[in-house]
């Protein structure tokens, strides 16, 4: 019976915990944390199959040491994971700077000409059961173009 009641509150902290740790932006102490509470309830289920010993005398204990180990092994792997992330993202940001360092340096890119623009005011009327009060109405004569390169 003892055990059916740490299960549950178990079972709530964790359920109250995860939400908390899921929200927000990532950072290394999130993922930790993230990874830490999948492991340790991991381990905890595991813990709890484990030989429970007679009568399931050994069972808590299983528990509170799967969950343990399961919580480090979590917390290890979700900052290495952070930190895999971070790295692929310096090198990607890096490759994108050096690409676009390389293709500015080999030819200039085309300017675009200014659009032609006509201003049009259009009096106050009233248009059935409304009431339009004047405005200007813009109007796009020529549309932008390239520039042909000098």
């Amino acid at each position: 019976m003892n055990f059916i009641k740490f299960r549950k509150n178990v079972i709530l902290i964790l359920w109250i915990l995860a939400p908390a740790i899921q929200v927000g932006c990532a950072s290394k102490s999130k993922s930790a944390g993230l990874g830490s509470a999948i492991g340790a309830s991991s381990g905890a289920a595991l813990g709890g199959i484990v030989d429970p010993g007679n009568n399931g005398q050994y069972r808590t204990r299983n528990v509170i040491i799967g969950a343990g180990l399961g919580a480090i092994a979590g917390g290890l792997t979700g900052a290495s994971i952070y930190e895999n992330n971070e790295r692929d993202k310096e090198l990607s940001y890096l490759k994108g700077k050096e690409a676009g360092r390389k293709s500015s340096q080999s030819k200039a890119t085309p300017l675009l000409q200014e659009p032609k623009i006509e201003a049009i005011w259009v009096e106050s009327k009233v248009l059935g059961n409304r009431y339009i009060e004047g405005h200007f109405e813009y109007i796009i004569s020529e549309p932008t173009r390239w520039e042909a390169p000098q």
